[in-house]
């Protein structure tokens, strides 16, 4: 019994180790070639943010271009129950981007929502979440935008 369990281990990491399962592997590197340009909606704080992961201050001839056509932050608040104020608030963040070479070009909507509790007593703390939220709503679209740079190179 332990003889047959041991032969379907070793069968089992042989069989994985034959497929070359392995991690996709980024070039960090080649997010040099890429230059960005924006509408005039897009805020100050996504454009640094966005400048500094692809290093476009650089003076590099770039050939691959990267534009964000469309940004839009809307918030809805929720209401419910027998309070005149909203029991919760969704925040939205959609932007349209075009990634496009001399050969290729997609454009795509990337989107994130959040949703938080709108009971705070204090409108300027709940300002700040909201603020601090949209921070993040940021980071999160700018990780799907260097995703899509990648699916896009391959």
């Amino acid at each position: 019994m332990k003889l047959k369990s041991l032969f379907l281990y070793v069968f089992i990491l042989f069989f994985i180790n034959s497929c070359q399962l392995n991690q996709l592997s980024v070039d960090i590197s080649k997010k040099d070639l890429f230059s960005i340009s924006f509408v005039n909606a897009v805020p100050d704080t996504f454009e640094k943010k966005l400048k500094f992961v692809f290093n476009s201050n650089s003076k590099i001839d770039t050939q691959a271009k990267i534009s964000i056509q469309e940004y839009i932050f809307k918030n809805y608040d929720i209401f419910g129950g027998p309070a005149l104020r909203s029991l919760e608030g969704e925040l939205n963040l959609k932007i349209n981007i075009e990634i496009s070479t001399e050969n290729k070009k997609i454009i795509k909507k990337l989107s994130t929502y959040k949703r938080y509790k709108s009971n705070e007593l204090n409108p300027f703390a709940q300002e700040q979440m909201i603020k601090a939220l949209e921070s993040e709503m940021q980071n999160e679209l700018i990780k799907q935008i260097i995703f899509e740079v990648n699916a896009f190179e391959m």
